[in-house]
């Protein structure tokens, strides 16, 4: 066994993972940074974030938030009061401990959201546009798979 990359085809494809994972990571920084700002000007690329979470598990409590964005719970207050002000969310008591509230998207923000997905699915399509059905299928398959790997860990 050796240890250059060029003789282990297997070594040298995962090694050029970190590259390409950098890259996608840069990208999407910069969709967040340009979806935030596309759904509002006033909002934050944390508070994006922070909608897109809501959005997906409503009614949802600040701790979830906090477990699934690892944001600071200080941090997590100021994005939900704006959140809340620009009128992107709704809250309501816990039933369960009335002390805290839960999170829901307004209206507004799941129809804006709704409009956004449509424009990202036409950028989606446009950068797969050539590749067979099949293809696109795997891959959806092979980054879910990925991802599934790595959230367990």
């Amino acid at each position: 066994m050796t240890d250059d990359p060029q003789a282990d085809p297997r070594g040298e494809a995962v090694s050029a993972i970190e590259s390409e994972m950098s890259r996608l990571v840069r990208t999407l920084r910069r969709a967040v940074l340009q979806n935030a700002e596309r759904f509002s000007p006033e909002l934050q690329p944390s508070g994006y974030s922070v909608l897109q979470y809501i959005v997906k598990h409503h009614p949802t409590a600040p701790g979830a938030i906090i477990q699934a964005t690892r944001m600071d719970k200080s941090a997590l207050s100021r994005q939900l009061r704006s959140l809340k002000e620009l009128g992107f969310v709704s809250s309501v008591p816990d039933p369960g401990d009335g002390r805290a509230q839960l999170y829901a998207p307004t209206d507004l923000t799941l129809a804006r959201l709704d409009e956004m997905r449509a424009e990202t699915k036409e950028l989606y399509a446009d950068a797969l546009d050539g590749w067979p059905t099949p293809d696109v299928q795997e891959f959806v398959r092979l980054l879910g798979e990925f991802n599934d790997r790595t959230e367990r860990r």
